[in-house]
């Protein structure tokens, strides 16, 4: 993508930063642009393995919790990855393989939560990522401000809720609809097999019914064509490397050409049969 050129940084905010659940999309952004990373991560244990893992001049973490700005009890799990402000709901996630005790609560954590726009940020997010298990809708609450200037935004989200006191995924994409987002692709499909059933031999593996969803929201797209020629740039990088959303892209570059009167649309083309074209769901 070496014809996009003269883009300004790239700015990644990842709240529920926990190396648990790998963020390979991140990673690729980070490693073929100009980009840098906060992240947030309010598990002491987790948030360790962050500082002695993947600490980088290209990164800032803390060890802060988003949220309200009020005191929660944080529920640390037996598996981090279930760790949560929420409790999980047993009833529910028992009718599946593995979760029952990966969410079993070992250690609860008073903690004081702030809120996402009252982070004095040194740069403008470009792109959000926030896994929050289950508090999705309450960091967006608090942090409208922060997340309507950005262009990118990936949520981790259930069908079904998966903690007790969870908003429906329905509220928080009308949450998103409000700040002039839609949601554009999925990211991951987690699916998993409801008891007792088991699927080649692993009850790890999911078949169709559908336990989470990393969904990827990105703004309306009539926001999108008055986007500046450098936040067009930014979206486009992140669109490519993060998420190989190839015609989405060649879409944006369309626009870009307008812009700036170029026809690099031709260098993007010309890279297609190079790259791994894939239909996903």
């Amino acid at each position: 993508m070496n014809f996009i050129k003269d883009y300004s940084e790239i700015v990644i905010c990842d709240i529920g930063a926990s190396p648990c659940d790998p963020t390979d999309h991140i990673e690729e952004l980070l490693n073929n642009t100009n980009s840098f990373q906060y992240g947030f991560e309010p598990n002491e244990e987790e948030f360790k393995k962050l500082n002695i893992d993947r600490q980088k001049d290209n990164r800032e973490y803390f060890k802060e919790a988003i949220g309200d700005g009020l005191r929660h009890n944080l529920n640390i799990c037996s598996y981090p990855g279930w760790t949560s402000f929420l409790i999980p709901d047993i009833d529910y996630i028992k009718k599946f393989h593995n979760f029952e005790n990966a969410s079993k609560i070992i250690e609860t954590v008073n903690l004081k939560t702030k809120r996402l726009d009252d982070v004095v940020f040194k740069k403008k997010i470009d792109f959000i990522k926030i896994d929050t298990q289950g508090f999705e809708s309450i960091v967006i609450e608090h942090g409208k401000k922060t997340i309507s200037d950005a262009l990118v935004v990936q949520l981790e989200l259930s069908p079904t809720p998966i903690y007790k006191k969870e908003k429906s995924f329905s509220y928080v994409c009308n949450q998103m609809e409000k700040m002039n987002f839609s949601l554009n692709m999925f990211h991951n499909i987690n699916t998993r097999t409801l008891k007792p059933m088991v699927v080649g031999g692993s009850t790890g593996n999911g078949l169709k019914t559908i336990f989470q969803l990393d969904c990827v929201f990105v703004k309306n797209y009539s926001i999108i064509e008055e986007l500046t020629i450098q936040r067009l740039k930014k979206l486009i990088l992140i669109m490519f490397y993060s998420y190989k959303s190839f015609d989405f892209v060649d879409y944006l570059i369309s626009l870009l050409d307008k812009k700036q009167k170029t026809d690099i649309i031709k260098d993007f083309r010309n890279l297609i049969p190079s790259l791994k074209l894939e239909k996903k769901y």
